[in-house]
C-alpha cells in the first residue's frame, strides 16, 4: 500500500512521543516489543487499555512517530534502498475525532495502520459504532491493522451494538500497567537530565511527594518548572519549587 492521503482529520503526533523515551517496566515490555515490530504483527487487532496517565496515547503516537516519512515524488527507487519500506499509520485521538462524525473511517481502508485512540468516547453512540463495526470487517479484508486503546477491556466497555463488542475481543488484549513508584522516579530523573536540569534525589523526592502520581502530570510539573527556571534564572531548589508551585 502506497497511497498517503491528505485527510483533514490528520492529526500530528507530539514529538516527544517516541519508543526511545518511553520507560519500559517488565510486565509491558511485551506490549512494546509488539508494538516496535508491528509489521511482524499478523493479528488484525490489537487492545490495548489501561487507566488514564499509564502511556497508552504515547505509545500509539511512538508507533506512528516511528514510520513518519515524506512523500518523495522524485527518486523513489532511491528511498527505497536507503531505509526500510515505512508502513502508513494513522493516528486518531477519538475525543478529537467525534467532532468530524463518524463518516471519518468510510476511507481508511487504504491505510496499513490505523491507531484509535481513546476509544471510550465513541462507546455508547450506536451510530459511531455502526460505523467502526463496518469498518472492522473491511479493514480485516483489506489487511489494515487496528490498534485500539481505551480504560477498560472489551468486557468492561459499555457497548451499544453487541457485534461490535464481540469484533473488539477477536484480536490481542493488553493491559498496559502502571509504573511503580523507583520506575516513575527513574522516568522523572531521565526527563530530567533529557532537559539537562540539574537536579538532585532529594528535589525529584520533592516533587514526586507533593503532586498527582500520574506520571504525565509529573512530566508537566517538569516542563513547567524548566520553563520557570530559565525565565528566572534560578536553579531548581526546594524553597523555589516551594515558591513558583505555591506549595
Amino acid at each position: 500500500m502506497h497511497f498517503s492521503p491528505q485527510l483533514p482529520f490528520d492529526f500530528s503526533v507530539s514529538e516527544k512521543s517516541t519508543f526511545s523515551n518511553f520507560l519500559v517496566s517488565e510486565k509491558n515490555a511485551e506490549l512494546v516489543k509488539l508494538l516496535e515490530n508491528i509489521d511482524t504483527f499478523n493479528e488484525h487487532l490489537a487492545f490495548i487499555w489501561g487507566n488514564s496517565g499509564v502511556g497508552k496515547s504515547h505509545l500509539l503516537q511512538a508507533l506512528c512517530h516511528e514510520h513518519e516519512y515524506e512523500v518523495n515524488d522524485g527518486d523513489e527507487g532511491e528511498s527505497k534502498d536507503a531505509e526500510p519500506q515505512k508502513l502508513h499509520c494513522l493516528y486518531l485521538p477519538m475525543q478529537k475525532i467525534k467532532l468530524f462524525g463518524p463518516e471519518v473511517f468510510n476511507s481508511l481502508h487504504h491505510m496499513d495502520v490505523i491507531c484509535i485512540d481513546d476509544f471510550d468516547f465513541i462507546t455508547g453512540d450506536k451510530e459511531w459504532e455502526e460505523s467502526l463495526f463496518e469498518f472492522f470487517n473491511r479493514s480485516r479484508e483489506e489487511g489494515v491493522k487496528l490498534l485500539v486503546s481505551a480504560k477498560n477491556p472489551p468486557r468492561g466497555v459499555s457497548f451499544s451494538l453487541p457485534d461490535l463488542a464481540s469484533r473488539m475481543s477477536w484480536g490481542v488484549i493488553y493491559q498496559l500497567f502502571e509504573l511503580n513508584d523507583d520506575e516513575k522516579l527513574s522516568a522523572l530523573d531521565r526527563r530530567a537530565r533529557e532537559k539537562h536540569m540539574p537536579m538532585n534525589n532529594e528535589v525529584l523526592q520533592y516533587i514526586y511527594m507533593r503532586h498527582s502520581r500520574d506520571l504525565q502530570s509529573l512530566l508537566s510539573v517538569l516542563d513547567k518548572l524548566d520553563q520557570l527556571s530559565l525565565a528566572e534564572k534560578r536553579r531548581l531548589t526546594i524553597p523555589f519549587i516551594k515558591q513558583v508551585m505555591g506549595w
